[in-house]
């Protein structure tokens, strides 16, 4: 049941949504604020019971539009007695998709396509979880076509677009500080943002009157802002998330008092909505110049305002995200609670572009000796990229937590057909054989001790220049069992939604435009590489030793650093694949490495440096292949034991 006490943030804009003045309204906010019960049921209801004509709710997908049909509809004309009044009584009036009424008006359910969007003439169109649909349908504007459906109403043609923020903020972006200083308004607009392929309802906000959710401190009485911001809240100082979260707040931008959730019911009961360019006084007077009566309502609410969903809830959401993204680097569960839970477009902390390769040559440590294993290193991963007449190769080694040192990078490039003649990889067996030793390889620790370290893991790019991928298979299947279990050839998914890894077994004997080079029975790791670009970037961009920072030896040459800086994280929020990038290729194919662990099995086990508590207690295989090892007396090589040598953490 509506309750406009509980929400009365969203009273202003269903009322908007009944006005002749302006064709749209755009909102949006977290999860758990009520906007979709309100402007989506509850314009429903008052569309069907006080101002009847044909209307239609758009969901972001067919599956989502049967679940609202079915649950929430279903619901809707079961419990309200104006509702059931309302209905024809015959089955065939109340189908999944559109129900008719007693009234003739029809309303309808859909989710956007080319055939939901075109040849309709509905005067309302509700569209709701805006930011999942398609930013483009049949190479139009969703949010065009839907009010191209309305223009035959004139004044009486309402379009309501609702969503929670799916976006990330462009790179592009140099924010200016922000000054508070009463009476002077402040900036509603969000900044530029990217979408990738789905729709940006910031960008439609942006074109409105961009008001925001003001409410009065329970402290210095002047009205303070519920932004759609994680700066508006406030915690404690506990390095555990949830113990920090338990004082949580929102802090008002005058006086800096916290306002608990306690008090989160009396500043709405007396909130106000101000548009861009006006300011309030503590007496709730509203001035100054707006957009209003000159665009459409357009709204943005903060989570500290929601509702349905505590602060405290969302203080320590956001701050286990936070850490859990400083840890593993990655960042798609804190962009979730950006997005879903504070209602902001999301600010990648590990966002790192364009970066000069000088700033990564400056950090080269001389006392990295080439070859050899530092104090640190618990395992080491190998990669191999494939070009036209050499393999290039570099190992890795990883210790806690996430530190990484560069151990050595060099190219196979003579094939062993005779001298000094290059391999050529699309068309000898035999020089793919040179990859062989890499499996077994070993390297000695920086100890003097004779002890050696054999690589964890090898990763292997097979796939470019035609024949590369058919010889590459055949030497996979050379491979011994025990050798396979520690090599994988891996492959980047471009799109933004695959899995992180995936390990699959292709078959291409079917496809034309195939040769059949990959017949099922070899296993491709598939990682999503724009997600551990991601993460890496901003790894590469910590300058101070502790967690995830990078270690370059000083012996690397200027084309290592320019390699590792040759691509530039693009307007769409994809790394585009460059040529000259090898050392940032490999960097990619390693870190997916360390994240599967080792040895890698037919059903891939992700093992590695991101699971819980891999640092404090780590499995096995890290003790198998980070044995040392070192020659006795009777030159046989025995085992030592294996001690951990940890590093200092950020902050220690």
């Amino acid at each position: 049941m509506w309750d406009p006490t509980i929400a009365p943030y969203m009273i202003r804009p269903m009322d908007e949504t009944a006005s002749r003045s302006h064709n749209m309204v755009c909102f949006t906010g977290p999860a758990r604020t009520g906007k979709t019960l309100a402007l989506i049921l509850g314009r429903w209801v008052y569309t069907v019971a006080c101002h009847p004509q044909d209307f239609a709710v758009v969901h972001s997908s067919q599956d989502l539009a049967r679940d609202f049909s079915n649950r929430d509809l279903f619901r809707l004309h079961r419990n309200s007695p104006a509702m059931r009044s309302a209905m024809t009584g015959r089955s065939r009036d109340n189908n999944t998709y559109d129900k008719t009424y007693r009234s003739g008006v029809i309303g309808v359910i859909a989710w956007p396509s080319d055939a939901q969007l075109a040849s309709r003439t509905i005067p309302v169109m509700l569209l709701t979880d805006y930011d999942r649909w398609p930013r483009e349908i049949g190479g139009r504007s969703p949010l065009v076509q839907a009010q191209k459906r309305t223009e035959t109403a004139g004044s009486l043609a309402m379009t309501v677009v609702e969503s929670s923020p799916g976006t990330e903020i462009s790179m592009e972006w140099n924010p200016e500080p922000v000054r508070y200083e009463l009476g002077k308004p402040l900036s509603h607009s969000f900044p530029p943002t990217i979408s990738g392929v789905r729709a940006n309802i910031a960008e439609v906000y942006n074109g409105g009157t961009m008001e925001w959710w003001y409410v009065p401190c329970q402290s210095c009485g002047e009205y303070y802002p519920q932004d759609p911001n994680i700066k508006r809240f406030s915690w404690g100082a506990n390095d555990d998330p949830i113990i920090a979260a338990q004082n949580a707040g929102t802090a008002c931008c005058w006086c800096g008092a916290i306002h608990q959730e306690s008090t989160k019911s009396i500043e709405n009961a007396n909130g106000q909505w101000l548009a861009e360019g006006e300011t309030i006084d503590c007496y709730g007077n509203i001035k100054g110049d707006s957009r209003k009566g000159k665009t459409y309502p357009s709204f943005s609410l903060g989570g500290g305002a929601a509702a349905y969903q505590s602060r405290i809830n969302i203080v320590q959401k956001y701050l286990q995200a936070l850490k859990s993204a400083k840890d593993t680097g990655d960042e798609s569960t804190l962009k979730g609670v950006i997005n879903d839970d504070v209602g902001s477009p999301y600010a990648p902390i590990n966002l790192v572009s364009g970066r000069p390769a000088s700033s990564l040559k400056n950090r080269a440590e001389s006392n990295i000796k080439r070859r050899v294993v530092p104090a640190g290193v618990w395992f080491l991963v190998t990669a191999v990229d494939v070009q036209k007449n050499r393999f290039v190769v570099q190992v890795i080694g990883y210790g806690p937590v996430r530190n990484r040192w560069i151990i050595d990078r060099y190219n196979l490039k003579y094939s062993k057909r005779g001298e000094n003649i290059l391999v050529d990889p699309a068309a000898y067996d035999e020089d793919w054989d040179l990859l062989t030793s890499l499996i077994s390889k070993t390297y000695p620790l920086d100890d003097d001790s004779g002890r050696e370290m054999q690589v964890a893991s090898v990763l292997c790019d097979a796939f470019g220049r035609e024949g590369v991928t058919e010889k590459a298979m055949a030497f996979y299947r050379r491979l011994t069992p025990e050798q396979r279990a520690r090599f994988r050839f891996v492959k980047g998914e471009h799109k933004p939604n695959a899995p992180l890894i995936e390990q699959r077994y292709p078959d291409t004997r079917g496809r034309s435009d195939r040769k059949g080079a990959t017949k099922g029975d070899v296993p491709i790791i598939f990682i999503n590489t724009n997600r551990i670009k991601d993460r890496l970037s901003g790894d590469l961009g910590r300058d101070v030793e502790g967690d995830g920072y990078c270690h370059f030896p000083s012996w690397l040459g200027d084309w290592f650093f320019k390699e590792l800086t040759a691509e530039k994280r693009g307007a769409d929020g994809l790394w585009p694949n460059k040529r000259g990038n090898e050392a940032w290729d490999l960097l990619t194919y390693e870190e997916a490495g360390a994240i599967i662990g080792a040895p890698f099995g037919y059903g891939l086990r992700l093992r590695g440096i991101d699971m819980p508590k891999f640092w404090e207690t780590p499995p096995d295989w890290v003790k198998q292949y980070g044995i040392y090892t070192k020659e006795d007396n009777d030159n046989k090589k025995e085992k030592a034991v294996f001690t951990f040598r940890s590093i200092p953490s950020a902050g220690a």
